[in-house]
């Protein structure tokens, strides 16, 4: 029996590693696109998650506005909605907690959106006309947020900027708001969100 037949040369060993090197980077790129495919769908599902949680949070305020004023820590009255004009409340408004009044009087409560940086966070003082400065509950709907708008439409369907418009007498409520917010890394978002003094499903054209 020829011996050289009983075992690899030392070429065929070097191949053989070579082709099991080859492999294995192969299923390590592999593995590690899957891996970063998973992290990134991790990440797009919670940004996802985070966007729906802030806006069934906003969407419920939305929904039970009313039109009443409120006097702030310091007694200073305030209209009943209103957005910020010192750079970081985006909108204060009072709420109740039920779209309709009943026979019972509904608890009120006075919020504020606030952007912190790039977080924005939702106050809260109930009874609305606040005895203290500081809120009784905060609320952080979004983190890494690059850029928030709201306009505000008003009854002729004209859009504002800001609420009460200036130099224009309209009390009240607007119709809706009009939200349009991107969070870091995600495309922009839109939503217009109708106040319960201008129901959407109201039978008339508007």
């Amino acid at each position: 029996m020829n011996s050289r037949n009983s075992g690899f040369t030392l070429l065929e060993l070097l191949v053989a590693i070579a082709v099991f090197a080859f492999l294995a980077a192969m299923a390590y790129g592999g593995l590690s696109a899957m891996m970063r495919t998973a992290e990134g769908t991790g990440a797009a599902r919670e940004g996802l998650a985070q966007l729906q949680r802030g806006l069934r949070v906003l969407d419920e305020d939305m929904r039970y506005v009313i039109n009443r004023g409120a006097r702030d820590g310091l007694g200073t009255p305030q209209p009943a909605f209103a957005s910020g004009s010192d750079g970081q409340t985006l909108l204060e408004f009072t709420r109740t907690s039920r779209p309709r009044e009943g026979l019972q009087p509904a608890p009120l409560e006075r919020v504020r959106y606030w952007l912190d940086g790039t977080t924005l966070v939702r106050q809260s003082w109930s009874p609305p006309d606040a005895a203290r400065l500081e809120p009784d509950t905060v609320l952080t709907l979004w983190r890494d947020v690059e850029s928030i708008r709201l306009d505000f439409i008003d009854a002729s369907l004209q859009s504002r900027p800001v609420w009460p418009p200036p130099n224009v007498n309209i009390p009240g409520l607007p119709r809706a708001v009009d939200l349009r917010l991107r969070l870091k890394a995600s495309e922009e978002f839109r939503r217009l969100m109708v106040l319960p003094e201008f129901p959407a499903a109201s039978g008339k054209n508007s």
